[in-house]
């Protein structure tokens, strides 16, 4: 007979046999192999439950109390709206930094049991830290990776002020094609252009990023990594195999091409992820750097010029993110950054972006969801109806790759 206990340990056995043969297949970075790995130990056992502003107010108060050497007051804790992966908090700390007694906004920034994209919390927060005085990025004040402490990997960085999408006249949703209008376009289009070259311009080795691992130039190493990830997620995730991502994968590792020169990628660059003073147009905080890695310069270019971010202008040229020309956007960025942007490398970088969008719409979404591990079950829901469209716009781009 056999007994509940040898039953989960012979699970738990084969949960790490499976996490051991997808390592051999599909090499990733440390850091990205721990949190793939811990999402499948947890799958079947943990669920999302809302939990209480009292429980995280109660965890919050133990968490900085580790930290702060002085008295402190949190008020105001709630949660946040907005964002596709983690849940978001926002209060008041009063506290002393240097002497000088402060009060300041912020936000707790907490993955649920599961995210449609699983990433390191850590490695967020060095980004921010190494990019403080260089780009508008919130300020991160602390950061753990033990679900001990706040019960899950969370950050607290500074509350960032500004809109993600126009709330006067014509908009949408942040991000899907979002209409900015001529005005506000020509304030925010020159900064979107100037901070991703200012990102790439910047040498990864003059900053403190050792949760990433750094791809040798002149290899495929770190488009290995890339695409290793994402096979990998595929391969967990998906519920059935699709001809469309078998032909990608297999073009993708057949045309690779070597990284020139190691940049730091945002991994998720464009309208919809960067805040804005809606009367001055000053872009005020760049967002979501969860997806950022050391590696080609023309992921980030790729993927703020997809179709799904931009639309045409009234002249009928297409905008990128909504915001810029493609020509324009090309000879700035150059200009600005005194890097050079090849188009062989962007056809490759649109696919790979493509198909990461089709593993998080037609597979991760949906899983997350089946197995009840995220707080956004209705918006995974919408995701997956992408990913259809998701589908068919990477069979487009494979074409004419």
């Amino acid at each position: 007979m056999v007994t509940t206990e040898h039953a989960l340990t012979s699970a738990s056995e084969g949960v790490e046999r499976r996490i051991e043969e997808l390592r051999r297949r599909h090499p990733v970075e440390p850091a990205v192999d721990e949190v793939l790995s811990t999402k499948l130990r947890r799958r079947g056992h943990d669920v999302h439950t809302a939990r209480s502003v009292e429980d995280i107010s109660e965890r919050l108060h133990a968490f900085l109390a580790h930290r702060l050497d002085g008295p402190f007051t949190i008020s105001g804790l709630a949660r946040l709206p907005g964002g596709a992966s983690k849940e978001q908090f926002g209060f008041d700390l009063e506290w002393t930094e240097n002497g000088e007694p402060r009060r300041d906004r912020m936000v707790l920034r907490m993955n649920p049991p599961a995210s449609v994209v699983e990433t390191h919390r850590v490695r967020e927060f060095q980004l921010l830290r190494a990019l403080e005085g260089v780009l508008p990025v919130p300020r991160a004040y602390w950061v753990t990776q033990d679900h001990a402490e706040l019960g899950e990997p969370a950050m607290v960085c500074g509350f960032a002020r500004g809109v993600a999408a126009p709330t006067k006249g014509e908009h949408r949703a942040s991000g899907l094609g979002t209409v900015y209008g001529p005005k506000l376009r020509a304030k925010l289009a020159p900064q979107f252009v100037a901070h991703l070259a200012t990102l790439h311009a910047l040498d990864p080795s003059t900053v403190a990023l050792d949760a990433f691992g750094v791809p040798a130039a002149g290899t495929t190493q770190g488009v290995d990594w890339r695409l290793g990830m994402w096979d990998r997620v595929w391969e967990e995730d998906s519920f059935e195999p699709h001809p469309t991502v078998t032909l990608t994968r297999q073009w993708l590792w057949d045309n690779r091409p070597p990284i020139d020169r190691i940049s730091i990628v945002h991994g998720d660059y464009r309208n919809g992820n960067f805040l804005f003073d809606e009367d001055t147009g000053e872009i005020t905080a760049i967002l979501d750097w969860e997806l950022s890695h050391l590696g080609d310069r023309h992921h980030d270019l790729a993927y703020a010029m997809l179709g799904g971010w931009g639309h045409l202008d009234d002249e009928g040229r297409f905008l990128c993110s909504g915001l810029v020309d493609t020509e324009t956007f090309i000879a700035e960025y150059e200009r600005i950054s005194g890097l050079s942007v090849d188009p062989e490398r962007l056809r490759y970088y649109t696919v790979l972006n493509m198909y990461w969008v089709v593993v998080a719409t037609s597979a991760s979404g949906i899983r997350i969801t089946e197995d009840r591990m995220t707080h956004l079950d209705v918006m995974m829901n919408f995701l997956s109806g992408l990913g259809a469209s998701s589908m068919a716009e990477l069979n487009r781009v494979l074409e004419g790759a």
